[in-house]
Protein backbone atom coordinates (compact mmCIF):
# COMPACT_ATOMS: atom_id res chain seq x y z
CA UNK A 1 0.00 0.00 0.00
CA UNK A 2 3.08 2.73 0.95
CA UNK A 3 4.58 1.88 -2.32
CA UNK A 4 0.86 2.71 -4.45
CA UNK A 5 0.73 5.87 -2.24
CA UNK A 6 4.16 6.61 -3.30
CA UNK A 7 3.57 6.08 -6.76
CA UNK A 8 0.55 7.95 -6.82
CA UNK A 9 2.54 11.01 -5.23
CA UNK A 10 4.40 10.81 -8.14
CA UNK A 11 1.66 10.83 -10.15
CA UNK A 12 0.18 13.94 -8.90
CA UNK A 13 2.82 15.51 -8.83
CA UNK A 14 4.05 14.77 -12.67
CA UNK A 15 0.82 15.87 -13.77
CA UNK A 16 0.84 18.45 -11.42
CA UNK A 17 3.74 20.15 -12.92
CA UNK A 18 2.74 19.15 -16.14
CA UNK A 19 -0.36 21.47 -15.50
CA UNK A 20 1.78 24.48 -14.33
CA UNK A 21 3.78 24.42 -17.36
CA UNK A 22 1.15 24.15 -19.80
CA UNK A 23 -0.86 26.70 -18.10
CA UNK A 24 1.90 29.25 -17.90
CA UNK A 25 1.14 29.49 -22.14
CA UNK A 26 -2.44 29.76 -21.36
CA UNK A 27 -4.31 33.03 -20.60
CA UNK A 28 -7.38 32.71 -18.32
CA UNK A 29 -8.94 36.50 -18.19
CA UNK A 30 -12.91 37.44 -17.52
CA UNK A 31 -13.26 40.21 -20.10
CA UNK A 32 -15.54 43.62 -19.18
CA UNK A 33 -16.61 45.26 -22.74
CA UNK A 34 -19.81 45.64 -24.40
CA UNK A 35 -21.21 46.40 -21.27
CA UNK A 36 -20.45 42.30 -20.43
CA UNK A 37 -18.60 40.12 -18.58
CA UNK A 38 -17.23 37.39 -20.89
CA UNK A 39 -14.81 35.00 -19.97
CA UNK A 40 -11.89 34.13 -21.63
CA UNK A 41 -9.27 30.75 -22.27
CA UNK A 42 -6.69 30.81 -25.01
CA UNK A 43 -3.42 30.18 -26.04
CA UNK A 44 -0.95 33.15 -24.84
CA UNK A 45 -0.34 35.37 -27.92
CA UNK A 46 3.31 37.00 -28.19
CA UNK A 47 4.13 40.02 -30.01
CA UNK A 48 7.57 40.70 -31.52
CA UNK A 49 8.46 44.38 -33.58
CA UNK A 50 11.35 44.45 -35.33
CA UNK A 51 12.95 41.36 -33.41
CA UNK A 52 12.26 42.55 -30.33
CA UNK A 53 9.45 41.11 -27.84
CA UNK A 54 6.87 43.44 -26.48
CA UNK A 55 6.73 42.08 -23.11
CA UNK A 56 5.04 43.57 -19.71
CA UNK A 57 2.17 44.58 -21.61
CA UNK A 58 -0.97 46.20 -19.74
CA UNK A 59 -3.49 43.69 -21.31
CA UNK A 60 -2.94 40.63 -23.01
CA UNK A 61 -3.20 40.33 -27.00
CA UNK A 62 -6.78 38.25 -26.78
CA UNK A 63 -8.57 36.84 -29.94
CA UNK A 64 -12.27 37.53 -30.86
CA UNK A 65 -14.28 36.47 -33.65
CA UNK A 66 -10.69 35.64 -35.30
CA UNK A 67 -8.87 38.67 -35.36
CA UNK A 68 -6.04 39.85 -32.75
CA UNK A 69 -6.50 43.09 -30.64
CA UNK A 70 -3.79 44.36 -28.53
CA UNK A 71 -3.30 47.15 -26.16
CA UNK A 72 -3.10 50.01 -28.21
CA UNK A 73 -0.71 52.18 -26.40
CA UNK A 74 1.73 49.45 -25.33
CA UNK A 75 2.30 48.25 -29.06
CA UNK A 76 2.19 51.25 -31.49
CA UNK A 77 3.65 53.78 -29.00
CA UNK A 78 6.76 50.71 -29.52
CA UNK A 79 6.33 50.99 -33.32
CA UNK A 80 6.93 54.92 -32.84
CA UNK A 81 3.45 56.07 -33.33
CA UNK A 82 1.74 58.82 -31.99
CA UNK A 83 -1.27 57.98 -30.38
CA UNK A 84 -4.71 60.70 -29.50
CA UNK A 85 -7.38 59.84 -27.28
CA UNK A 86 -10.13 62.37 -27.52
CA UNK A 87 -12.65 60.57 -24.57
CA UNK A 88 -15.39 62.91 -25.66
CA UNK A 89 -16.13 61.23 -29.21
CA UNK A 90 -14.11 58.30 -28.01
CA UNK A 91 -12.06 58.43 -30.93
CA UNK A 92 -8.43 57.59 -31.23
CA UNK A 93 -5.72 58.69 -33.72
CA UNK A 94 -2.65 56.90 -34.54
CA UNK A 95 -0.01 58.72 -36.50
CA UNK A 96 2.88 57.45 -38.03
CA UNK A 97 5.56 59.36 -40.84
CA UNK A 98 2.92 60.26 -43.24
CA UNK A 99 -0.20 58.46 -42.58
CA UNK A 100 -2.55 59.31 -39.68
CA UNK A 101 -5.49 56.99 -38.84
CA UNK A 102 -8.44 57.74 -36.87
CA UNK A 103 -11.29 55.87 -35.73
CA UNK A 104 -14.03 55.25 -33.15
CA UNK A 105 -14.79 52.84 -30.49
CA UNK A 106 -17.33 50.12 -31.84
CA UNK A 107 -16.70 51.03 -35.57
CA UNK A 108 -16.02 49.00 -38.04
CA UNK A 109 -14.55 51.60 -39.88
CA UNK A 110 -11.33 53.69 -39.99
CA UNK A 111 -10.42 56.80 -42.17
CA UNK A 112 -6.66 56.85 -43.51
CA UNK A 113 -5.40 60.33 -43.99
CA UNK A 114 -8.70 61.78 -44.49
CA UNK A 115 -9.80 59.68 -47.41
CA UNK A 116 -9.09 55.91 -47.58
CA UNK A 117 -11.50 54.14 -45.41
CA UNK A 118 -10.58 51.09 -43.81
CA UNK A 119 -12.45 48.11 -42.97
CA UNK A 120 -12.18 46.51 -39.62
CA UNK A 121 -13.58 42.80 -39.16
CA UNK A 122 -13.46 43.40 -35.57
CA UNK A 123 -13.56 46.78 -34.19
CA UNK A 124 -11.64 48.64 -31.32
CA UNK A 125 -13.15 48.05 -28.20
CA UNK A 126 -12.21 49.02 -24.31
CA UNK A 127 -11.71 45.92 -22.54
CA UNK A 128 -11.27 46.09 -19.00
CA UNK A 129 -10.60 49.48 -19.11
CA UNK A 130 -7.61 49.49 -21.76
CA UNK A 131 -7.92 50.46 -25.39
CA UNK A 132 -7.57 47.19 -27.42
CA UNK A 133 -7.45 47.56 -31.25
CA UNK A 134 -7.66 45.36 -34.01
CA UNK A 135 -3.73 44.29 -34.99
CA UNK A 136 -3.34 43.76 -38.35
CA UNK A 137 -5.66 46.27 -40.18
CA UNK A 138 -4.29 48.86 -38.19
CA UNK A 139 -0.69 47.97 -38.71
CA UNK A 140 -0.60 47.48 -42.45
CA UNK A 141 -3.05 50.99 -42.61
CA UNK A 142 0.38 52.72 -40.85
CA UNK A 143 3.03 51.31 -43.39
CA UNK A 144 4.25 47.81 -41.18
CA UNK A 145 4.28 44.44 -42.35
CA UNK A 146 2.24 41.70 -40.04
CA UNK A 147 3.06 38.17 -39.97
CA UNK A 148 1.25 35.56 -37.80
CA UNK A 149 4.04 31.98 -36.94
CA UNK A 150 1.69 30.05 -35.74
CA UNK A 151 3.89 27.30 -34.31
CA UNK A 152 5.21 29.92 -31.79
CA UNK A 153 1.97 31.78 -31.69
CA UNK A 154 3.51 35.04 -32.27
CA UNK A 155 2.49 38.23 -34.16
CA UNK A 156 5.91 39.41 -35.72
CA UNK A 157 6.30 43.15 -36.85
CA UNK A 158 8.08 44.67 -39.28
CA UNK A 159 8.12 48.50 -39.35
CA UNK A 160 9.18 50.30 -42.51
CA UNK A 161 12.07 52.75 -42.68
CA UNK A 162 11.38 56.13 -41.31
CA UNK A 163 12.10 59.65 -42.30
CA UNK A 164 10.69 58.87 -46.37
CA UNK A 165 8.14 61.58 -47.91
CA UNK A 166 6.10 60.76 -50.38
CA UNK A 167 5.31 62.46 -53.95
CA UNK A 168 3.84 62.15 -57.39
CA UNK A 169 4.60 63.00 -60.74
CA UNK A 170 2.65 62.72 -63.40
CA UNK A 171 4.42 61.00 -66.40
CA UNK A 172 3.39 60.13 -69.93
CA UNK A 173 6.27 58.28 -70.76
CA UNK A 174 9.44 56.83 -69.37
CA UNK A 175 12.40 55.98 -71.23
CA UNK A 176 16.47 55.87 -70.25
CA UNK A 177 17.37 59.70 -71.39
CA UNK A 178 14.84 60.68 -68.14
CA UNK A 179 17.20 59.02 -65.62
CA UNK A 180 20.36 60.74 -64.67
CA UNK A 181 23.48 59.00 -64.53
CA UNK A 182 25.67 58.88 -60.93
CA UNK A 183 28.74 59.83 -61.48
CA UNK A 184 31.25 56.82 -60.40
CA UNK A 185 29.50 54.25 -59.57
CA UNK A 186 30.30 51.69 -62.50
CA UNK A 187 32.22 49.40 -60.15
CA UNK A 188 33.21 45.45 -60.80
CA UNK A 189 30.79 42.64 -59.60
CA UNK A 190 28.98 40.11 -60.60
CA UNK A 191 25.44 40.02 -62.42
CA UNK A 192 22.88 36.97 -62.35
CA UNK A 193 19.92 36.15 -64.17
CA UNK A 194 17.95 33.03 -63.06
CA UNK A 195 16.12 31.89 -66.32
CA UNK A 196 13.07 29.69 -65.68
CA UNK A 197 13.25 26.49 -68.13
CA UNK A 198 12.01 23.04 -69.27
CA UNK A 199 12.85 20.65 -71.56
CA UNK A 200 10.55 22.07 -74.41
CA UNK A 201 11.86 25.58 -74.52
CA UNK A 202 15.48 25.10 -73.39
CA UNK A 203 16.60 25.11 -76.99
CA UNK A 204 14.08 27.94 -78.12
CA UNK A 205 15.52 30.69 -80.05
CA UNK A 206 14.16 33.11 -77.01
CA UNK A 207 16.69 31.22 -75.08
CA UNK A 208 19.36 31.97 -77.49
CA UNK A 209 19.27 35.91 -77.21
CA UNK A 210 22.61 37.17 -75.42
CA UNK A 211 22.19 39.54 -72.82
CA UNK A 212 24.98 42.21 -72.78
CA UNK A 213 27.24 42.41 -69.84
CA UNK A 214 25.86 39.21 -68.14
CA UNK A 215 28.20 37.58 -65.68
CA UNK A 216 26.17 34.22 -64.78
CA UNK A 217 23.32 32.41 -66.22
CA UNK A 218 21.25 29.82 -63.25
CA UNK A 219 18.87 27.66 -65.09
CA UNK A 220 16.23 26.14 -63.14
CA UNK A 221 17.06 22.66 -64.81
CA UNK A 222 17.42 20.25 -61.51
CA UNK A 223 14.55 19.65 -58.91
CA UNK A 224 14.57 16.87 -55.97
CA UNK A 225 10.90 15.73 -57.30
CA UNK A 226 10.00 12.76 -54.32
CA UNK A 227 10.88 11.77 -50.93
CA UNK A 228 13.45 9.19 -52.16
CA UNK A 229 15.73 11.64 -53.30
CA UNK A 230 15.41 11.66 -57.19
CA UNK A 231 15.90 14.53 -58.70
CA UNK A 232 14.22 15.95 -61.81
CA UNK A 233 16.79 16.59 -64.95
CA UNK A 234 15.63 19.52 -67.67
CA UNK A 235 19.18 20.53 -68.74
CA UNK A 236 20.16 21.18 -71.78
CA UNK A 237 23.78 19.79 -73.28
CA UNK A 238 22.79 22.67 -76.66
CA UNK A 239 21.70 25.33 -74.19
CA UNK A 240 25.03 24.83 -71.69
CA UNK A 241 26.91 24.70 -75.28
CA UNK A 242 25.76 28.21 -76.45
CA UNK A 243 25.92 30.01 -73.10
CA UNK A 244 29.80 28.97 -72.96
CA UNK A 245 30.01 30.32 -76.01
CA UNK A 246 28.47 33.97 -74.85
CA UNK A 247 31.19 33.32 -72.27
CA UNK A 248 28.85 33.35 -69.52
CA UNK A 249 29.38 30.70 -66.40
CA UNK A 250 26.82 28.54 -66.02
CA UNK A 251 25.06 27.69 -62.19
CA UNK A 252 22.38 24.92 -61.87
CA UNK A 253 19.46 25.61 -59.97
CA UNK A 254 18.49 22.92 -57.92
CA UNK A 255 15.41 23.22 -56.05
CA UNK A 256 13.20 21.65 -53.22
CA UNK A 257 10.09 21.49 -55.16
CA UNK A 258 9.38 23.89 -52.36
CA UNK A 259 7.69 20.66 -50.77
CA UNK A 260 8.00 20.32 -46.72
CA UNK A 261 7.49 17.28 -46.77
CA UNK A 262 9.84 16.03 -49.81
CA UNK A 263 12.60 18.48 -48.02
CA UNK A 264 12.05 17.09 -44.59
CA UNK A 265 12.55 13.35 -46.03
CA UNK A 266 15.40 13.85 -47.77
CA UNK A 267 17.47 16.43 -45.85
CA UNK A 268 17.04 14.72 -42.49
CA UNK A 269 18.36 11.25 -43.87
CA UNK A 270 22.29 10.97 -44.41
CA UNK A 271 21.66 8.33 -47.25
CA UNK A 272 19.58 10.65 -49.20
CA UNK A 273 21.62 13.58 -48.59
CA UNK A 274 24.69 12.32 -50.28
CA UNK A 275 22.14 10.69 -53.53
CA UNK A 276 21.23 14.06 -53.95
CA UNK A 277 24.80 15.76 -53.93
CA UNK A 278 26.28 13.15 -56.34
CA UNK A 279 23.71 13.28 -58.58
CA UNK A 280 23.90 16.95 -58.63
CA UNK A 281 27.90 16.30 -59.26
CA UNK A 282 27.23 14.07 -62.41
CA UNK A 283 24.91 16.79 -63.68
CA UNK A 284 27.45 19.26 -63.35
CA UNK A 285 29.79 17.48 -65.29
CA UNK A 286 27.63 16.32 -68.13
CA UNK A 287 26.22 20.10 -68.57
CA UNK A 288 29.87 21.13 -68.16
CA UNK A 289 28.60 23.51 -65.10
CA UNK A 290 30.54 26.14 -63.16
CA UNK A 291 28.43 26.19 -60.30
CA UNK A 292 25.23 24.70 -58.18
CA UNK A 293 22.85 27.52 -57.29
CA UNK A 294 20.77 25.76 -54.16
CA UNK A 295 17.20 27.00 -54.10
CA UNK A 296 15.16 25.68 -51.14
CA UNK A 297 12.81 27.43 -49.71
CA UNK A 298 9.15 26.25 -47.62
CA UNK A 299 11.99 24.39 -45.20
CA UNK A 300 9.81 23.78 -42.12
CA UNK A 301 11.31 25.35 -38.69
CA UNK A 302 12.11 21.67 -37.38
CA UNK A 303 14.12 21.10 -40.09
CA UNK A 304 16.67 24.00 -40.40
CA UNK A 305 19.76 22.43 -38.77
CA UNK A 306 19.29 19.23 -41.46
CA UNK A 307 19.02 22.36 -44.04
CA UNK A 308 22.46 23.72 -42.66
CA UNK A 309 23.65 20.12 -42.56
CA UNK A 310 22.98 19.41 -46.41
CA UNK A 311 24.59 22.81 -47.28
CA UNK A 312 27.71 21.54 -45.40
CA UNK A 313 27.94 18.76 -47.29
CA UNK A 314 27.22 19.47 -50.27
CA UNK A 315 29.93 22.93 -50.62
CA UNK A 316 32.24 20.86 -49.03
CA UNK A 317 31.82 17.81 -52.30
CA UNK A 318 31.09 20.59 -54.64
CA UNK A 319 34.24 22.88 -53.95
CA UNK A 320 36.19 20.08 -54.43
CA UNK A 321 35.05 19.42 -57.90
CA UNK A 322 35.68 23.37 -58.62
CA UNK A 323 32.42 24.52 -58.63
CA UNK A 324 30.99 27.79 -57.06
CA UNK A 325 28.34 27.25 -54.14
CA UNK A 326 25.55 29.56 -53.96
CA UNK A 327 22.49 29.81 -51.90
CA UNK A 328 19.36 31.71 -52.21
CA UNK A 329 17.79 33.24 -49.17
CA UNK A 330 14.40 35.15 -47.96
CA UNK A 331 15.24 38.20 -46.24
CA UNK A 332 16.54 37.80 -42.89
CA UNK A 333 13.67 38.35 -40.28
CA UNK A 334 12.41 36.38 -37.59
CA UNK A 335 9.95 33.60 -39.48
CA UNK A 336 12.86 32.89 -41.49
CA UNK A 337 15.76 32.38 -38.65
CA UNK A 338 15.78 28.73 -39.19
CA UNK A 339 17.98 28.86 -42.24
CA UNK A 340 20.97 30.34 -40.41
CA UNK A 341 22.00 32.76 -42.78
CA UNK A 342 24.79 33.60 -40.70
CA UNK A 343 26.61 30.00 -40.75
CA UNK A 344 25.87 29.30 -44.21
CA UNK A 345 27.50 32.51 -45.46
CA UNK A 346 30.74 31.14 -43.85
CA UNK A 347 30.44 27.52 -45.81
CA UNK A 348 29.21 29.05 -49.16
CA UNK A 349 30.87 31.05 -51.55
CA UNK A 350 27.59 33.73 -52.43
CA UNK A 351 24.17 34.27 -50.23
CA UNK A 352 21.51 35.65 -52.64
CA UNK A 353 18.91 37.51 -51.22
CA UNK A 354 15.74 37.24 -52.73
CA UNK A 355 14.98 40.84 -52.24
CA UNK A 356 11.24 40.66 -53.56
CA UNK A 357 7.96 39.43 -52.72
CA UNK A 358 6.89 42.14 -49.97
CA UNK A 359 3.24 41.56 -51.38
CA UNK A 360 3.29 37.67 -52.51
CA UNK A 361 0.79 36.30 -55.39
CA UNK A 362 -1.49 35.46 -52.96
CA UNK A 363 -1.36 38.42 -50.16
CA UNK A 364 -4.61 40.27 -49.24
CA UNK A 365 -3.92 43.65 -49.81
CA UNK A 366 -2.73 44.70 -52.90
CA UNK A 367 1.10 46.30 -52.50
CA UNK A 368 4.47 46.53 -54.36
CA UNK A 369 6.11 43.29 -55.40
CA UNK A 370 9.19 44.97 -53.66
CA UNK A 371 9.17 48.70 -52.62
CA UNK A 372 12.96 50.28 -52.04
CA UNK A 373 12.64 50.99 -48.28
CA UNK A 374 11.23 47.59 -47.91
CA UNK A 375 14.28 45.73 -49.95
CA UNK A 376 16.93 48.19 -48.15
CA UNK A 377 15.41 47.20 -44.53
CA UNK A 378 16.24 43.80 -45.23
CA UNK A 379 19.44 43.89 -46.87
CA UNK A 380 20.78 46.09 -44.10
CA UNK A 381 19.64 43.53 -42.21
CA UNK A 382 21.37 41.12 -44.52
CA UNK A 383 24.80 42.64 -44.04
CA UNK A 384 25.01 42.10 -40.51
CA UNK A 385 25.24 38.73 -41.07
CA UNK A 386 26.72 38.28 -44.47
CA UNK A 387 30.24 39.30 -45.38
CA UNK A 388 29.95 42.15 -48.23
CA UNK A 389 32.07 40.16 -51.01
CA UNK A 390 29.94 37.01 -50.86
CA UNK A 391 26.45 38.98 -50.49
CA UNK A 392 24.38 39.45 -53.68
CA UNK A 393 20.73 41.42 -53.89
CA UNK A 394 18.24 39.53 -55.63
CA UNK A 395 16.03 42.11 -57.52
CA UNK A 396 12.43 41.58 -59.38
CA UNK A 397 12.61 41.54 -63.43
CA UNK A 398 8.29 41.57 -62.54
CA UNK A 399 5.34 42.98 -61.14
CA UNK A 400 1.73 41.91 -60.70
CA UNK A 401 -1.75 43.29 -61.26
CA UNK A 402 -3.62 43.53 -58.53
CA UNK A 403 -7.86 42.84 -59.23
CA UNK A 404 -9.70 44.48 -55.76
CA UNK A 405 -13.69 43.57 -55.82
CA UNK A 406 -15.77 45.21 -53.59
CA UNK A 407 -17.76 42.29 -52.19
CA UNK A 408 -21.90 43.09 -51.20
CA UNK A 409 -20.64 42.94 -47.35
CA UNK A 410 -18.63 45.66 -48.03
CA UNK A 411 -15.18 43.48 -47.73
CA UNK A 412 -12.57 43.59 -50.94
CA UNK A 413 -11.25 40.33 -52.05
CA UNK A 414 -8.09 40.75 -53.63
CA UNK A 415 -6.12 38.52 -56.62
CA UNK A 416 -3.26 39.02 -58.39
CA UNK A 417 -0.82 38.05 -61.44
CA UNK A 418 2.86 38.17 -62.43
CA UNK A 419 3.19 40.59 -65.46
CA UNK A 420 6.88 41.19 -67.67
CA UNK A 421 7.89 44.80 -67.23
CA UNK A 422 6.53 45.59 -70.75
CA UNK A 423 3.27 43.48 -70.08
CA UNK A 424 2.07 46.18 -66.95
CA UNK A 425 3.11 49.21 -67.98
CA UNK A 426 0.92 48.16 -71.64
CA UNK A 427 -1.94 47.22 -69.61
CA UNK A 428 -1.71 50.81 -68.07
CA UNK A 429 -1.58 52.64 -71.38
CA UNK A 430 -4.29 50.53 -72.83
CA UNK A 431 -6.20 51.30 -70.15
CA UNK A 432 -5.56 55.37 -69.46
CA UNK A 433 -3.90 54.80 -66.86
CA UNK A 434 -2.87 57.76 -64.67
CA UNK A 435 0.54 56.64 -63.90
CA UNK A 436 2.67 58.62 -61.48
CA UNK A 437 6.19 58.39 -59.82
CA UNK A 438 5.74 57.32 -56.28
CA UNK A 439 9.13 58.84 -53.94
CA UNK A 440 8.26 56.18 -51.42
CA UNK A 441 8.36 53.15 -53.32
CA UNK A 442 10.61 54.31 -55.93
CA UNK A 443 8.46 53.14 -58.25
CA UNK A 444 5.91 54.54 -60.56
CA UNK A 445 2.16 53.40 -59.94
CA UNK A 446 -1.06 53.20 -61.99
CA UNK A 447 -4.40 52.07 -61.30
CA UNK A 448 -7.84 51.28 -63.37
CA UNK A 449 -10.92 51.04 -63.15
CA UNK A 450 -12.44 47.55 -65.14
CA UNK A 451 -15.55 45.96 -64.68
CA UNK A 452 -16.29 46.62 -61.62
CA UNK A 453 -13.19 46.00 -60.34
CA UNK A 454 -10.19 48.48 -59.67
CA UNK A 455 -6.48 47.42 -61.14
CA UNK A 456 -3.55 48.43 -59.20
CA UNK A 457 0.02 48.10 -60.85
CA UNK A 458 3.38 48.76 -58.54
CA UNK A 459 5.75 49.36 -62.22
CA UNK A 460 9.36 47.69 -62.13
CA UNK A 461 11.15 50.09 -65.11
CA UNK A 462 14.46 51.32 -66.26
CA UNK A 463 13.77 53.83 -63.47
CA UNK A 464 12.66 51.68 -60.68
CA UNK A 465 15.85 49.76 -61.73
CA UNK A 466 18.19 52.54 -61.19
CA UNK A 467 17.40 53.06 -57.81
CA UNK A 468 17.79 49.10 -56.89
CA UNK A 469 21.28 49.51 -57.88
CA UNK A 470 21.71 53.00 -56.24
CA UNK A 471 21.51 50.92 -53.34
CA UNK A 472 23.67 47.83 -54.33
CA UNK A 473 26.16 50.31 -54.72
CA UNK A 474 25.78 51.98 -51.37
CA UNK A 475 25.53 48.64 -49.90
CA UNK A 476 29.02 47.74 -51.69
CA UNK A 477 27.43 44.08 -52.05
CA UNK A 478 29.12 41.53 -54.66
CA UNK A 479 26.55 42.03 -57.04
CA UNK A 480 22.92 41.49 -57.97
CA UNK A 481 20.83 38.55 -59.27
CA UNK A 482 17.21 39.24 -61.13
CA UNK A 483 14.45 36.77 -61.45
CA UNK A 484 13.91 36.29 -64.06
CA UNK A 485 15.10 35.68 -67.68
CA UNK A 486 12.90 37.48 -70.32
CA UNK A 487 11.14 39.57 -68.13
CA UNK A 488 13.09 42.89 -68.38
CA UNK A 489 12.69 45.47 -71.23
CA UNK A 490 16.19 45.61 -73.27
CA UNK A 491 17.20 48.84 -72.00
CA UNK A 492 17.26 47.13 -68.20
CA UNK A 493 20.57 45.37 -68.51
CA UNK A 494 21.87 49.21 -70.11
CA UNK A 495 21.53 50.36 -66.50
CA UNK A 496 22.22 47.57 -64.34
CA UNK A 497 25.44 47.71 -66.44
CA UNK A 498 25.98 51.27 -65.70
CA UNK A 499 26.45 50.16 -61.88
CA UNK A 500 28.23 46.70 -62.34
CA UNK A 501 30.92 45.78 -64.68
Amino acid sequence: MKKILNLLSVIIFTLALSFTVFANDWVNLKLNYDGKIHNYSAEKVHITIDSKEIEQLKMEPIIIDGRTLVPLRDVFEEMGAEILWDDKKKEVTIKKDDNTIIFKIGSKEAIKNSIDVIKLDVPAKIINGYTMVPIRAISDSIGCSVEWDNNIRTIIIETPINNITTTTETITEVTTNNIEPVANQKQDGIKIVWDQTNKSINDSDIKRKAINGLDVLSPTWFEIKNSKGDIEDKGSIEYSKWAKEQGYQLWGLVSNSFDKIITHDTLSDPNKRSKIINTLLEYAKKYNLDGINIDFENVAKEDGDYYLQFIKEATSIFKQNGLVVSVDMYVPAPWTAHYQMKEVAKIVDYVIIMAYDEHYSTSKESGSVSSLPWAEKYMVEATKLVPKDKLIMGVPFYTRVWTETKKPDGTVSVVSKSLKMEEARKLLEDNNANIVWNEKTKQYYGEYFSDGTTKKIWLEDEKSMEERMKLARKLDVKGIAAWKRGHETDATWDIINKYFK
